[in-house]
């Protein structure tokens, strides 16, 4: 008596538990008649066979690959073990590999239970995996056609109903008192009040969104929402009648126009902030960050700016103007890397993790293993052909998995390049000295990893710790005063202990 699991599937929320028992109920029946012992059961429900991601499934060749009593996997069809020929063949192989032997309780096989060739089974088996995934392309292009058909009739296309819209009878209305306050958001943005100002001025008023007050996120997504002017798009085409309009389309335009000019650092897309992420308040620990303002002359300045003063009125830190501070940043930073002794230090340091990396080929490696597996893919698929199996869609997968390889094949043979050719110390200083003093943001983004920022000075931690240039008129000094407009500014050389200042 051989041992045996049932593996059974329904795929669609519509069926229910007496599918699987009728599945089960028959394999049973099957198992007797052929003396089988059925020693476990998985069972996946409401989930598709067009793809074996299925946690019962995968579970099923998982255990097959391990010294279990079993050695039949038996479904009730063949359709219920997958919809799709390649993954079929693929996971059938792949039991195959571990002595497993796939059995249908209501269909011909390639294989019997005692191993042996079913002659017939082998052609019937192939038909029966081209006719299930024949059904489950018909049936999904049937859906897509029904899905079409009642949104070009108008009908509600699913999902969730957008504020200001009520479904009736599948016909999306529009709800008065709330297309109201849609409307009334589109006209205020237009006249210029920021979003956080709207939603103050909503929830003063007790209107909410489903019961909560507006988020931003929530606010943001109205004004772009192409609904609100009857446009809605499914499944990349536009319906202009499902959804009737409450925004008149030159308001929604004109709110689009004030949107993109908002977007966050347009005002400011012309002027870097150099030193961006890296500023931290030495008062309150929040960081500073860019912004902007027009004098009475209509002049705009730049500066910088602590967030814990800005949007939480804790701290009472000064602005910092933008070019004052990133060029004393830069000046400080120069002092200590810029000199042909910072630079030979740093060309060193870039040398060990060059030849670490080369050492580890950590890339090399990826693409390894990459081919590896495209290979091994292409192996099951000739397996599959080998047994009789070739659809439109098994040549597809190969085709696809042939220029996979191909483009693997020669990214592996550009890194094999890149191997043999070694940095030179040499080049890193020529770089080092001819370009990063000419591109400040690289400076700033390799080497500085924050800066604590005080009224009267600033404190550089930096991301490299070996080099400690001392100050010119004391060796053992760590500290360099800098002059900066009448006020004096310090800058530690290297990354002090790595507590936080208070």
């Amino acid at each position: 008596m051989k041992g045996a699991v049932i593996y059974a599937r329904y795929s669609s929320e519509r069926q229910n538990e007496q599918s699987i028992e009728g599945q089960l109920r028959i394999c049973n029946q099957y198992a007797e008649a052929n003396d089988l012992t059925i020693l476990d059961t998985y069972i996946d429900r409401a989930m598709t066979g067009t793809n074996d991601h299925r946690p019962a499934f995968q579970q099923m060749l998982s255990d097959s690959e391990k010294p279990v009593p079993w050695d039949i996997v038996l479904v009730y069809a063949i359709d219920r073990f997958g919809r799709n020929s390649i993954e079929i063949a693929v996971n059938k192989q792949r039991l195959k590999k571990n002595h497993k032997t796939l059995i249908s309780a209501t269909q011909r096989t390639s294989e019997n239970i005692d191993g042996s060739k079913n002659l017939d089974g082998i052609l019937l088996e192939n038909v029966y995996i081209g006719l299930a995934e024949y059904y489950s392309a018909e049936l999904s292009q049937k859906i897509k056609r029904g899905l079409h058909e009642n949104r070009s009739k108008g009908l509600f296309p699913g999902g969730r109903i957008a504020y200001g819209y009520r479904v009736e009878n599948k016909r999306v209305l529009i709800d008065e008192e709330r297309a109201k306050i849609v409307l009334y958001v589109f006209q205020q943005y237009a006249q210029g009040i920021i979003a956080k100002d709207i939603i103050a001025d909503l929830t003063e008023k007790g209107v909410t969104y489903h019961g909560k007050p507006f988020a931003l996120n929530t606010l943001y997504g109205m004004l772009r929402l192409r609904k609100y002017i009857g446009i809605c798009n499914c499944a990349g085409t536009d319906y202009d009648n499902i959804y009737p309009p409450i925004v008149p389309t030159a308001l929604f335009e004109e709110v689009g126009r004030i949107l993109e000019k908002n977007k966050i650092g347009s005002k400011s897309r012309e002027v870097e902030f150099l030193l961006k992420g890296k500023l931290i308040c030495g008062y309150c620990g929040k960081s500073l960050q860019g912004d902007s303002g027009t004098s009475k002359n209509g002049t705009v300045k730049y500066y910088y700016k602590c967030m814990g003063r800005k949007k939480m009125n804790i701290c009472e830190k000064d602005i910092m103007p933008k070019e004052k501070l990133e060029q004393a940043i830069l000046d400080a930073t120069m002092q200590v890397f810029g000199t042909p002794d910072g630079i030979s230090a740093i060309a060193d340091e870039i040398i060990k993790i060059h030849e670490k990396r080369m050492h580890d080929r950590s890339v090399l490696t990826i693409l390894t293993n990459e081919r590896d597996a495209i290979k091994k893919s292409l192996a099951n698929i000739m397996k599959a052909i080998e047994q009789g199996i070739l659809t439109a869609t098994t040549k597809s997968r190969m085709d696809e998995l042939e220029a996979q390889l191909s483009e693997v094949e020669d990214k592996i043979v550009v890194e094999q390049y890149k191997a043999q050719n070694q940095l030179k110390k040499e080049e890193v200083v020529e770089y080092l000295t001819h370009t990063i003093k000419q591109q400040p943001k690289l400076l700033i983004k390799n080497l500085i990893q924050k800066i604590v920022l005080y009224d009267d000075r600033f404190e550089i931690y930096y991301n490299y710790l070996n080099y400690m240039p001392p100050a010119e008129d004391d060796p053992d000094k760590t500290i360099r005063e800098l002059s900066l407009s009448g006020c004096s500014d310090t800058s530690p050389l290297c990354p002090p202990k790595k507590e936080v200042p208070k």
